[in-house]
């Protein structure tokens, strides 16, 4: 069975881009004309992709805490980071218009790197710093202009037990705007994959939104103390899952 249901979801994967082709088109002439209209049809498209990759799995998800999350202002999702079906499973269900900051090698991956460029996410190159500054100064410009942010500020998969060390950096998202934080622990979405490969396996997942955190008026100690802080906060919750 996980073999068929790997053989399937490559299929789909196939298909997908196939598709694509003919789409991204399409989203070109509609964004010359409306920006917001071509964002909203490239996140319908990309999330019909997760979501069916996601049910090819045989995988099911709980969602938990969506009416923590905050509709009148841009927002930093400040996310966990355990497997590639982190985004998979979890991007569907944040809401419109969120970009995501990823690792620079999923740019050029075919056609989920070009739908996450018409999302406008950033890609971030690991050990370049100055190019890390720069993708740190347009997601704070994004944020401004409305739009959410997803950060995995861990800065890579984690293979181990619990929730890694906290990157400062991506904190300086809300920080420098003024945006509350929600917290997002997801569990188990290592367990579809990674810990199978190659092979797809079925699992019972779950996404939580956590009670936001307010980034205005902190002083800078709270800034500094803030990764420390929203780590200990996702930890706890992790645990108990």
């Amino acid at each position: 069975m996980p073999f068929i249901r790997t053989i399937i979801s490559l299929a789909y994967v196939g298909f997908f881009m196939l598709v694509s082709l003919i789409l991204l088109p399409i989203e070109y002439f509609i964004r010359k004309k409306d920006r917001e209209r071509a964002l909203r049809f490239s996140s319908k498209i990309i999330n019909w992709g997760f979501r069916c990759v996601s049910a090819l799995s045989g995988s099911k998800t709980t969602v938990n805490g969506t009416e923590n999350i905050p509709h009148d202002r841009g927002v930093v999702f400040i996310g966990n980071h355990r497997s590639y079906y982190d985004i998979i499973i979890g991007y569907p269900h944040m809401p419109f218009h969120t970009s995501i900051i990823s690792k620079a090698g999923l740019k050029k991956a075919p056609a989920i790197g070009a739908w996450m460029k018409r999302l406008e996410c950033l890609f971030l190159e690991r050990n370049n710093m100055r190019q890390g500054l720069s993708v740190i100064l347009e997601g704070i410009e994004q944020i401004k202009r409305g739009s959410n942010m997803l950060v995995f500020p861990e800065g890579t998969r984690n293979k181990g037990e619990g929730i890694g060390e906290f990157h400062s950096g991506s904190f300086k998202l809300a920080t420098k705007t003024g945006a509350p934080i929600v917290p997002v622990v997801q569990t188990r979405t290592r367990e579809v994959f990674e810990e199978h490969f190659p092979w797809l396996h079925p699992q019972h997942t779950t996404i939580s939104f956590l009670k936001p955190i307010e980034t205005k008026g902190l002083t800078k100690d709270e800034i500094k103390k803030l990764p420390e802080t929203v780590h200990n906060i996702m930890l706890e919750h992790y645990n108990k899952q």
